[in-house]
């Protein structure tokens, strides 16, 4: 601010009448000096668009990296579960070992989906994931993973640009699940698809209702952050 305070004082001191006779400078001096200050402005100003440019790839990479790690959280919360059931199984079927075969098989079946999804959206095999996550949710519409099934295909909608189907997939989540430990980043998921639809007034609402409700969330820091790009100061 003081730089264009300056430059525009210096025009000023240059084109009054007393400028010659009250500064000993000559006006090559004084045009040498506004050229300088030009120079600065408009290495401030890339200096100022470049540090905006970082600042929003920073952005987008800790946004994937949120992702990653979430679904790598998540991959492994699941082979905990799936240890812990086999343990239970095993401690079932020493005890009776006719005991359980008809539910041990439904649940083996919809683990089988589950995994296979979620190696799947490891690989980046988007469309093959979405297809086990739809089956899962058809066949166990009460299973064990069919909460996380719809999160994840929303996501997956979400990350192919399907904008409709994802928001159908994320509202039917929060609907459904409404106690789910996933409910905050479901809702941001809603928030993102509605900027993705410059729906921005929908997007702020889901993004303050994340900060109030959930505020020691990852979603509430990721929502006061798109909240800040959403209204400049």
């Amino acid at each position: 601010m003081n730089i264009f305070k300056n430059f525009f004082l210096v025009l000023l001191i240059g084109s009054s009448p007393l400028a010659y006779s009250q500064n000993d400078e000559p006006i090559e001096l004084l045009l040498e000096k506004i050229n300088l200050l030009k120079k600065e402005i408009m290495e401030l100003t890339a200096s100022v668009e470049t540090n905006n440019l970082a600042l929003s790839r920073l952005d987008e990479a800790n946004q994937i990296r949120y992702v990653d790690l979430d679904k790598r959280i998540h991959l492994l919360e699941t082979k905990l579960l799936f240890e812990e059931t086999q343990e239970q199984e095993e401690l079932v079927q020493s005890i009776n070992p006719l005991s359980g075969l008809v539910e041990e098989e439904i649940d083996s079946g919809e683990f089988e989906l589950w995994s296979n999804s979620m190696r799947l959206l490891d690989n980046s095999r988007y469309s093959e994931a979405a297809e086990n996550l739809r089956l899962l949710i058809l066949s166990y519409p009460e299973g064990s993973y069919t909460g996380d099934a719809y999160f994840w295909l929303g996501e997956i909608y979400l990350v192919q640009e399907m904008l409709e189907d994802s928001l159908e997939i994320f509202n039917s989540f929060v609907t459904k699940f409404d106690d789910h430990s996933r409910i905050p980043d479901a809702l941001y998921k809603i928030a993102e698809v509605y900027i993705n639809l410059e729906k921005f007034d929908l997007a702020e609402n889901f993004l303050q209702e994340v900060i109030s409700n959930y505020p020691n969330s990852g979603a509430a820091l990721l929502a006061e952050q798109d909240l800040i790009k959403l209204n400049p100061q």
